[in-house]
């Protein structure tokens, strides 16, 4: 009898979790959107994909398991009690479901976002550029940062900072998803999953490639000063043009991480959405993370890689998101507690516990 228990709660633990079915929902209409319209997008799809993610897994875990330790001793636990916590087949299966789901999202965002140019050929920056002017009295942001960047070390600064943003979103996850905790964990898969999926939609439903690509001359102030920014815009711009070359037959020499897309600002929607999510798990995150968009959000219009009002709409979907997550991957209260720990020197959420694209975007 004492079985019976054990294996309905294995039963319980093995049923699909919201940030799982939305991420396969989204992955399977993404694929079906694109066959639809005539892209042969197959198992060579899923071969270049996920060997190469999946290869990533044990850095991850380092990685997270690493910062946790930090983490730990900063806040004054032993290692011990930390790694306790965690050595269960229950919290390996949890951790595994979460990194596959990141996968399978990572897929699904970056062969939409890549063949954008061949399922929807508008383009709407025209018309986000006069809205963008609009909202602010007649003056363009993008011209306004790039204007009193240029020609200051504050261009070198925020090209380097703006580079540092594929690297800070991996390993906020590869920490989080290293906590003792299943639901905060949960919580932050599902808004992560919901907001990529909208953001790779809003792509296809609003096309736009940025000011830096549209209006290629409004760099010309800190082009030379700027050299990654240029540099990515230069391969990402070559990869689009080609897929362009390619429409109406089978696209081939691309590289699928090479996606093009300003609105909506998913650069500026992860840190708001890192922001909130730390309101409700690490509020001593909570200020840094409002920073760090601020930056971000300076960034994008500095480079030219977007609009103002991408920002603004990564924001109000990245709040979305979080109430997407509040509904379907709650944290009922006493679930956690805070543990906060002084500092940390990477950008990753401090936890709370009581014992649980790609290119550019």
């Amino acid at each position: 009898m004492s079985r019976w228990p054990s294996l309905a709660a294995a039963a319980r633990a093995a049923r699909p979790a919201p940030f799982e079915l939305w991420t396969v929902g989204g992955a399977v209409a993404t694929i079906a959107l694109l066959r639809a319209r005539g892209l042969d997008y197959g198992w060579n799809t899923v071969a270049h994909t996920f060997p190469a993610l999946l290869a990533a897994l044990p850095r991850l875990l380092a990685v997270g398991l690493a910062l946790n330790l930090v983490a730990a001793r900063l806040g004054g636990e032993r290692w011990r009690d930390y790694l306790r916590g965690i050595a269960s087949g229950r919290w390996a299966l949890g951790w595994a479901r979460l990194w596959l789901m990141v996968a399978v999202q990572i897929y699904a965002y970056m062969w939409l976002k890549v063949s954008i140019p061949l399922v929807n050929a508008r383009l709407w920056d025209g018309e986000l550029w006069r809205l963008d002017r609009l909202l602010h009295f007649g003056v363009s942001p993008t011209v306004l940062a790039i204007e009193l960047a240029a020609g200051t070390p504050l261009a070198r600064a925020i090209d380097v900072l703006y580079g540092l943003w594929i690297p800070s979103v991996p390993l906020v996850f590869a920490y989080v998803f290293c906590w003792r905790e299943a639901a905060p964990r949960r919580h932050l898969a599902l808004a992560s999953a919901a907001l990529w999926t909208l953001g790779a939609w809003m792509y296809f439903a609003l096309p736009a490639v940025g000011p830096c690509y549209a209006s290629p001359d409004v760099m010309a102030p800190v082009a030379a000063d700027m050299p990654t920014a240029v540099g990515t815009q230069r391969a990402l711009w070559q990869n689009y043009l080609g897929m362009v070359r390619s429409r109406g037959a089978q696209p081939d020499h691309f590289q699928p991480m090479f996606g093009v897309a300003a609105m909506p600002s998913l650069h500026v929607g992860a840190y708001v959405l890192f922001a909130l999510w730390s309101r409700r798990h690490a509020r001593r995150w909570q200020l840094f993370w409002w920073l760090a968009t601020g930056v971000i959000f300076c960034g994008s219009l500095a480079t030219g890689w977007h609009y103002a009002v991408d920002g603004y709409a990564g924001a109000l979907l990245a709040w979305l998101a979080i109430r997407i997550a509040d509904r379907f991957e709650p944290v009922e209260r006493g679930e956690t507690e805070p543990r906060e720990s002084p500092v940390l020197a990477s950008p990753a959420a401090c936890p709370r516990s009581s014992g649980a694209d790609s290119a550019r975007s």
